[in-house]
C-alpha cells in the first residue's frame, strides 16, 4: 500500500476510520461523529523507529467536519498532526506505549 501523504519530517502511513453516534441522556439530539485514526512515521526512521498514532474526533474539533473527502481530510489533519507532533517532543517519554488494535476501524485512505 502506497503512503496517503509524503512531508519532510513524517509520512502518513493510513487513515483509518471509525463512525460514532453519541446519545446524551438530557437528550435534545444524537450527535454523529467521525472519529480517525492516523498512523505515521517520522523521519528519519533511524531516529524513529516505531509509527506514530494519532486520534482526533470531529465531535472535539471544531475545524473538522463529517463526511470530508479524504483530499480534504488529508489538509485538515495536517496541521494538527503538527501540533500534536510538537507536544509529544515536548513531553517526557517514560510511557511505553502497545500498537492500538484496529479490529474496531476500516481503512479510509
Amino acid at each position: 500500500m502506497a503512503n496517503v501523504w509524503v512531508g519532510d519530517n513524517y509520512f502518513i502511513k493510513s487513515i483509518h476510520e471509525l463512525d460514532t453516534s453519541r446519545t446524551y441522556d438530557n437528550a435534545a439530539k444524537n450527535i454523529t461523529s467521525e472519529r480517525y485514526f492516523v498512523t505515521l512515521q517520522r523521519l528519519p526512521e533511524s531516529s524513529y523507529s516505531n509509527v506514530t498514532e494519532f486520534f482526533i474526533d470531529t465531535h472535539d474539533d471544531a475545524d473538522l467536519t463529517v463526511g470530508l473527502s479524504d483530499d480534504a481530510l488529508v489538509a485538515a489533519l495536517l496541521p494538527k498532526i503538527n501540533t500534536a507532533l510538537s507536544t509529544d517532543d515536548a513531553s517526557a517519554k517514560t510511557d511505553t506505549h502497545t500498537p492500538t488494535d484496529l479490529d474496531i476501524y476500516t481503512l479510509k485512505i
